[in-house]
């Protein structure tokens, strides 16, 4: 019986063993183990700074892609430094989130360093990951029908982070070769279960990204002129859609109520799910409007919504949940830093994306599958953000930093050590 590729790999030094542990295990400790998601980030730093100091990698000369990386990667904490000093509020906890983005500088370089078969184990990780997210729900609520949410991570965030490994499980099939049926059936496994996570949560935001995931997939995965390619990923597209719509209960209501929540909101009714949102979006215009460079601060807009609900501008309701947060990512990063955190949070989801966009035309199929999964991964991210605060959690910022650093490590591998690797 042929056996799974990795149980082919080659024998690796004890540094690598210890890599490939952490990156089989991350995902499904983000979902388990409260906590888990940012240690395994930090313990990965850690081993990353003693390889690149143990051999002296750090003195390999960086790229421009390297160094544009570096740069997005970094520029989060500069943003919230010069706005923090401009509004003289220097507290600890403000740099928290972003800071997990600068650890995925010393990641990336050092995993470049690991043997390419070990960096694949990341192949097994996502679908664990995925069922990790479904037995999390069902061990916290075993008869949750709507609204799943484990102990430590909300409903909305939960279906994101599921769904996309959902994805990235089934795109990463034959990924390093021929898939044996068993490691096929994982990773089918893997997308039904962060399937069923999603629609458990109700995070119906997090469904626009599902299209965004075909047509990257339906493109770099199949040959043809671009006009077929589009043909097929709208035909995609619309039979996910439809048949989510009439098939699935949970669905079918959740997206109906959009239509119920803006009927709502045009009568009057401005405390539904997207009228609190659209008036949290306008307080945050407003204060853009007015503090443009360096932002209200990391607190002000949270300080803002007793005043704003005070002017008539947004309802109580809704300023009691704009305490908590802006409910879009972009909007957050610049209502609060200014311009600079606007060119921060823009450049911590499409510098990574232009590099992977770069990588997806390597006639290297490791390299090109990798290359397309981040793509899903930055623009996952970046849906996911147009109607929540992805990085209001620390684990979420890590997960990101760190999936992205790993698949950008694979797609930019040294090509030497991908011989007998073939463009499927």
């Amino acid at each position: 019986m042929k056996l799974p590729p990795f149980a082919h790999a080659p024998s690796f030094t004890k540094l690598e063993y210890i890599f490939g542990a952490i990156l089989l295990c991350y995902p499904a400790l983000l979902f388990l183990v409260r906590g888990g998601m940012n240690g395994a980030l930090f313990m990965l730093t850690l081993l990353a700074l003693f390889l690149l100091i143990s051999r002296k990698a750090y003195k390999n000369k960086l790229d421009s892609a390297d160094r544009y990386f570096s740069i997005a990667m970094a520029s989060g904490l500069l943003a919230i430094l010069l706005s923090q000093l401009y509004h003289h509020d220097m507290i600890a906890r403000y740099f928290d989130s972003d800071s997990r983005f600068l650890l995925a500088i010393p990641i990336l370089l050092a995993l470049r360093h690991i043997n390419i078969r070990m960096l694949s184990i990341m192949q097994y990780a996502f679908p664990l990951g995925a069922i990790a997210a479904l037995v999390a729900v069902l061990v916290t609520n075993p008869n949750v029908r709507t609204y799943a949410s484990t102990s430590f991570m909300n409903h909305i965030h939960l279906g994101d982070m599921a769904l996309l490994l959902g994805f990235l499980s089934v795109f990463s099939v034959n990924w390093t070769g021929r898939d044996h049926l068993v490691v096929k059936l994982l990773k089918i496994l893997g997308l039904l279960a962060g399937m069923i996570v999603s629609v458990l949560s109700s995070a119906r935001g997090g469904w626009i990204a599902i299209p965004v995931f075909l047509f990257v997939f339906v493109y770099f995965r199949t040959t043809g002129k671009l006009l077929n390619k589009l043909l097929l990923a709208m035909l995609s597209i619309g039979v996910v859609g439809l048949l989510g719509y009439f098939f699935i209960e949970p669905i079918h209501q959740r997206l109906w109520m959009i239509y119920s929540d803006l009927s709502k909101f045009s009568g009057g009714h401005e405390d539904t799910s997207i009228g609190v949102r659209l008036q949290l979006w306008n307080a945050a215009f407003h204060l853009i409007a007015a503090n443009p460079v360096f932002g209200v601060g990391a607190a002000g807009f949270a300080n803002a919504m007793d005043r704003l609900s005070a002017a008539g501008l947004i309802t109580p309701i809704a300023a009691g949940l704009g305490k908590g947060e802006v409910h879009n990512e972009i909007l957050a990063h610049t209502v609060r830093f200014g311009i600079f955190g606007l060119a921060s949070i823009l450049a911590v989801y499409f510098v990574p994306f232009a590099i992977f966009l770069q990588a997806a035309r390597s006639k290297i199929h490791r390299q090109n599958v990798a290359a397309m999964m981040g793509m899903c991964v930055t623009l996952g991210f970046f849906v996911f953000g147009l109607t929540v605060e992805t990085f209001d959690l620390k684990m979420t910022a890590a997960f990101y930093s760190l999936t992205v650093a790993a698949l950008m490590a694979i797609a930019t591998h040294d090509k030497s050590t991908l011989a007998g690797d073939s463009k499927s």
